[in-house]
């Protein structure tokens, strides 16, 4: 039959095993806390190199909407200047096509005295034109011509009569009711003359034709009548 024998162990070796297992107890302790403090700082290292990185982009797009800006406004001042340039170029258009209109007008009107289709001889009314002005007041522009026989001086009077209906009724007026200027226009010319001035109409006058009637002096040309009707071209 076995016995078991329990032997205790010297005094000094279970403090030895004590203090041996006390220090490695602090040993893993410190390696642990070591071993944390060397993530740590690995960790530190990453977030302060992650935020320098993202202040560097954030200064990349600093730059970027600066730059950006800097183009959107040279684009704008770019267009503004085009639609400028346009716009002084279209009214340059419109003058010229203007100008160009009134040359032709113009060259009509001389080949109408030097050559006219008709071949007559003598005065004539080559042109009558209204234009509205501001208010009532409208603005005339006559033009008598001498067609083929331009030879001599021919003078005489033109007088000016504005028919149409007031409040009803027929009514008639002269020049010199309507403006600063006679009743009747002298004229004294060889080839044309061109007579310009303004109507001021009376309140409730619809004014419906104009009637001049050209009497020249002597014996060389008779007198003669011509109506206009009352067409007004805005100004």
């Amino acid at each position: 039959m076995s016995h078991l024998v329990v032997r205790a162990r010297p005094l000094w070796q279970q403090w030895l095993i004590r203090i041996g297992g006390g220090l490695g107890l602090v040993l893993l302790a410190w390696g642990l806390f070591e071993f944390g403090r060397y993530q740590g700082g690995f960790r530190l290292l990453d977030s302060l190199a992650m935020e320098a990185q993202l202040h560097e982009q954030l200064a990349s797009l600093g730059r970027d909407n600066i730059e950006l800006r800097e183009q959107t406004a040279i684009l704008r001042r770019s267009n503004d200047i085009d639609r400028e340039a346009y716009r002084q170029l279209e009214g340059t258009v419109n003058g010229l096509q203007d100008e160009l209109m009134e040359l032709k007008r113009e060259l009509d009107f001389y080949r109408g005295i030097v050559s006219p289709s008709d071949a007559t001889r003598g005065l004539e009314v080559q042109r009558f034109e209204l234009q509205a002005q501001s208010g009532e007041v409208i603005r005339y522009n006559l033009v008598l011509t001498q067609v083929l026989d331009n030879s001599t001086v021919v003078q005489g009077t033109v007088e000016f009569r504005i028919e149409g209906n007031e409040n009803g009724e027929a009514k008639t007026y002269t020049l010199a009711q309507l403006s600063d200027q006679p009743g009747e226009l002298a004229f004294r010319y060889r080839y044309f003359q061109s007579f310009e001035g303004e109507l001021r109409m009376p309140e409730g006058f619809v004014a419906q034709r104009v009637h001049l009637h050209i009497k020249p002096r002597g014996r060389t040309h008779k007198p003669f009548s011509q109506s206009f009707d009352w067409l007004v071209r805005e100004s």
